[in-house]
């Protein structure tokens, strides 16, 4: 065993943010249980079987020793090969890395070029005052509107430079081919686009403006920015470092943009990490991000030869599967902001030779378009002010599916939101501050790539509007006239709207969505089981328990449909429910009526 008993100690002497060089190892483990400590100490890159690959300063390699391990030393993967550079105007084939200038040059010709769909963005500066850029590209490009906001960038670790010059080709792509290519016409004018290539200037050009020889993985400050943001287990500062520029950029964008699917682009294998990488247990939405990431990998498997994006579990995997990872930027994005992002390895070589860069191209092009629609099927709509028709700041949650901050919110601009969702049965509910929240029942998606529009009007809490002198807040019943606030079962919904008013449910459950709560379709099979009995036995017992309902000690009902035994509609209780039963017990044994609908 490892001496982790001076693990947290080492931690602490190491939390000084210090300029260090990195360091690219190789050791092994005895157990895969060790990764959640060294995650916390070293920078993992991957980890094969019980073999682990990492970066690391000096002093953390040497507490890494300290711990018992012994490592080996590898070639920096910044330093694989001495690429051929192009400035602006001669980056123009897309089989070269441009210089830092040329990037900037390429980044804001985009939008001279396409002024009425591209748009630059310069979110912030690196330690050293790099700019960090994104595009926007819309049809409406100035505009909000009703669409997706989706969002593609790479290269934090500055050394991972493959999606770095790819997604400078999909900008271009995007803009060469609206209105000339109908599938990207379409996107164009139904998405927000936002693609930022390179998210760790600093990083990558560590050796100069004027080459990407001797990239780093880590930023000036020697700090690996993808275990820097916030973590859903640990919380704020995982990794014992301050927030660096870069992070504290990605945190003020993803706070501004109501972002619906992302994915962050690296190197060093091929494969498609789908969250959580912070804990075990599964995202809600599991199924649908393998749905996702298994697409992606296929399609890409399509476009290249055998051997390509084949990594783990066939080109994809669970982060926490994979190896755990705190302060990642795919939990940060899914968990505080209700996006759904993953991360994309691109190629098992981190910098690339610039011959092979039009090759990736071809292997990823239709993934990055496939990947991107993901955005737009599911459910969407807006969410207004019942009364001015304005656009609200709401959550949209799936009931007894979303957890784990899983829910997504709608941009407060337009009031639109876009929940991706595989086929199937779904109960939605909408929660604004200050309004009534409204649950719909039994949306259905036909297919994985249905699309559903439900809009919703939610009622302010601070208005009356039925008119019955009784503010929204306080009434049992807020869109229908009852100044009475009449609440038979009193469980705080008024009788008009109680979808079961003579039984106590808070929860207005309706498992059918028929309008009536399963507390008065609780029957299952036959009516007559009055006193709810576990045997469901129809005996003189619940002949007893009908007459003490109705004249003596007036014992609640467990359950209105088990008492409905004459089968009025109105499902009136009187004394024609005991004399049914009465009938099937003793006289002509009439069969009694049949539950309309089970929960």
């Amino acid at each position: 065993m490892k001496h982790f008993f001076y693990f947290t100690v080492i931690l602490i002497l190491l939390t000084v943010d210090v300029i260090a060089e990195e360091r690219y190892f190789t050791f092994e483990i005895e157990s895969r249980e060790e990764l959640t400590a060294l995650t916390r100490l070293i920078s993992i890159d991957n980890v094969d079987s019980l073999r682990v690959y990492a970066y690391a300063d000096d002093d953390r390699l040497a507490a890494l020793q300290m711990l018992g391990y012994t490592y080996e030393l590898l070639p920096h993967p910044g330093t694989a090969t001495k690429p051929h550079m192009a400035a602006a105007q001669a980056f123009t084939d897309w089989n070269s890395y441009p210089t830092y200038d040329a990037y900037v040059a390429l980044m804001y010709a985009f939008a001279d070029d396409y002024p009425d769909i591209c748009a630059v963005v310069n979110a912030g500066s690196t330690v050293l005052g790099r700019d960090i850029l994104f595009v926007r590209i819309s049809d409406n490009v100035a505009d909000e509107e009703d669409e997706p906001g989706v969002l593609y960038t790479s290269t934090m670790h500055g050394d991972e430079t493959v999606g770095y010059v790819l997604m400078l080709r999909l900008i271009d792509s995007l803009l060469t081919g609206y209105n000339s290519d109908p599938r990207i016409t379409d996107m164009v004018n139904n998405m927000e686009i936002w693609i930022n290539p390179l998210a760790n200037p600093d990083g990558t050009y560590h050796s100069g403006n004027s080459t990407v020889f001797g990239a780093t993985r880590y930023n000036d400050n020697g700090v690996d920015l993808n275990r820097n943001f916030p973590d859903p287990d640990e919380g704020d500062h995982p990794d014992g470092r301050t927030w660096q520029p870069e992070t504290e950029v990605m945190m003020a964008f993803a706070a501004a943009h109501r972002i619906v699917l992302s994915a962050n682009f690296h190197g060093g294998v091929e494969v498609i990490n789908y969250p959580w990488d912070t804990w075990s247990r599964r995202h809600p939405d599991d199924d649908w991000f393998q749905y996702i990431s298994r697409e992606y990998a296929d399609s890409a498997q399509f476009y290249s030869p055998s051997g390509y994006m084949d990594y783990l579990n066939n080109g994809i995997t669970n982060g926490w599967d994979w190896y755990p990872v705190s302060g990642g930027r795919q939990d940060f994005m899914n968990y505080w902001y209700g996006c759904r992002e993953t991360t994309i390895e691109l190629s098992n070589i981190k910098l690339v030779p610039e011959s092979s860069l039009p090759t990736y191209w071809v292997y990823n092009r239709v993934s990055f378009l496939n990947y991107l629609e993901k955005a737009r099927y599911g459910l969407r709509g807006l969410v207004t002010d019942s009364e001015s028709g304005l656009p609200l700041a709401a959550f949209v949650k799936i009931l007894n599916h979303d957890i784990d901050s899983s829910e997504v919110r709608t941009d407060p601009e337009v009031g639109d939101y876009h929940r991706p969702l595989l086929a199937g049965t779904y109960d939605v509910q909408f929660i604004a501050d200050g309004y009534n929240p409204q649950t719909v029942t039994g949306v259905s998606l036909a297919t994985d790539t249905s699309v559903v529009t439900l809009n919703i009007a939610l009622v302010s809490l601070a208005s009356d509007s039925d008119s019955d002198g009784i503010l929204n807040i306080d009434d049992n019943c807020p869109t229908v006239y009852n100044p009475l606030q009449e609440d038979g079962d009193e469980d705080d919904y008024g009788n008009v709207c109680d979808n079961c008013s003579e039984i106590y449910n808070p929860d207005q459950a309706d498992f059918d969505g028929d309008g009536e709560g399963d507390a008065c379709e609780c029957c299952v099979g036959l009516s007559g089981n009055v006193n709810c009995d576990e045997e469901d036995v129809v005996d003189i017992s619940d002949i007893t328990y009908l007459i003490d309902h109705l004249y003596l000690t007036h014992k609640s009902l467990c359950c209105l449909e088990e008492t409905n035994t004459s089968g009025d509609e109105e499902k009136i209780v009187d004394i024609t429910d005991i004399t049914a039963l009465i009938d099937y017990l003793y006289i002509s044994h009439k069969i009694l009526p049949a539950c309309q609908s089970q929960p």
